[in-house]
């Protein structure tokens, strides 16, 4: 088998061989990328015909996994030429393909959250405020289609281009985000037996019973996911103050916030246990759970329901969110991960 940087090389020389006569003028362009957490060869085909404005791209470095686990350098360029041209295929529908509307980017402009230190370099082109360890930028929400959301990170240079400044693009992000994307906050008893039992169908007898043991747990030694509708960059409702301050007025109790993933946080009762303590398990299910690009953070923040305000309740930062498990912490008592 081939090393990584060979395998780009023969991509690069070869991959044209394994695309349809319709797309013999495309060019094959890798550049490095800087996404959230991680720095990626991103790979995309230019000069497609009748497709000015778009071109699909896909991370180099998950076709090289392919690659890796089959050794099949053949099956894998024809299962990626596949992928292109059903993502070509679909850019007929997208929203980008007539090019972009800007007339309406005021009302979609949202914020999402990411982890400061693990994109310092990509916070250097990025309008942003910083949140304890977290970071706060920018998104234009450019659209929806049967494929999915189309989102573009605000970078120094667009916002110039629209003429906004940090302070702006926070007001009117502050605004669009809960109005675009709903926050909930919901137990996560009756999330996990909806997964099961699904929201209305009818139940048996021993089903029902399950699910009532499931949900008979006492608010204050309950979870609640915190989110939004759309489940995708739901960690950011935790901006929402009103979301925690409502939830410890339930409990009758301080919260803390443990930071699942960029797309949901989880919030107890600050009764529930010792701040280290959960900040070891979140460590632990980040590092063997969590894709590196969904990582928010490894600390645990505390939520005071009387000053009204959140802050970080542990300093674990010698761990980054990109740190190897199994070099770092010991095991864990069996119980206490989601």
């Amino acid at each position: 088998m081939i090393n990584y940087e060979e395998f780009k090389q023969k991509v690069q020389n070869e991959f044209k061989n394994y695309l349809g006569e319709e797309y013999k003028d495309a060019e094959i362009f890798i550049r490095e990328v800087t996404k959230v957490n991680m720095q990626v060869d991103q790979m995309s085909l230019l000069n497609l015909p009748g497709n000015d404005f778009t071109s699909p791209s896909i991370s180099l470095q998950s076709i090289f996994e392919n690659y890796e686990k089959t050794g099949d350098f053949e099956g894998v360029m024809e299962a990626l030429s596949e992928t292109f041209q059903e993502a070509i295929e679909g850019f007929e529908k997208s929203p980008l393909n007539n090019g972009l509307d800007f007339s309406n980017v005021d009302k979609n402009i949202i914020f999402t959250l990411v982890n400061a230190e693990q994109n310092k370099e990509l916070l250097e082109n990025v309008p942003h405020r910083k949140f304890e360890d977290l970071a706060i930028i920018y998104r234009w929400n450019v659209g929806v289609d049967s494929n999915g959301l189309y989102t573009n990170i605000v970078t120094n240079e667009f916002a110039e281009k629209i003429g906004k400044s940090e302070e702006e693009l926070y007001r009117l992000a502050k605004e669009n985000t809960n109005r675009i994307f709903p926050s909930e906050v919901r137990n996560m008893a009756e999330v996990i037996s909806e997964i099961i039992f699904g929201e209305d169908g009818e139940l048996l007898p021993e089903d029902e019973e399950f699910r009532n043991m499931m949900t008979e747990t006492p608010d204050d030694k309950s979870m609640y996911v915190i989110t939004n509708k759309s489940k995708l960059f739901g960690a950011a409702a935790m901006l929402y103050e009103e979301n925690l301050y409502d939830l410890s007025q339930q409990l009758d109790s301080d919260l803390y916030i443990l930071p699942s993933s960029t797309h949901e946080v989880i919030a107890i009762s600050d009764k529930f246990g010792d701040a280290n303590e959960l900040a070891d398990m979140v460590y632990e299910i980040n590092m063997d759970q969590v894709e590196l690009s969904d990582r928010l953070s490894n600390q645990v923040y505390h939520y005071d329901k009387d000053a009204r305000t959140l802050r970080l309740a542990t300093n674990k930062f010698e761990r980054t969110i990109s740190d190897d498990i199994k070099e770092k912490v010991p095991e864990i008592e069996e119980g206490k991960a989601r």
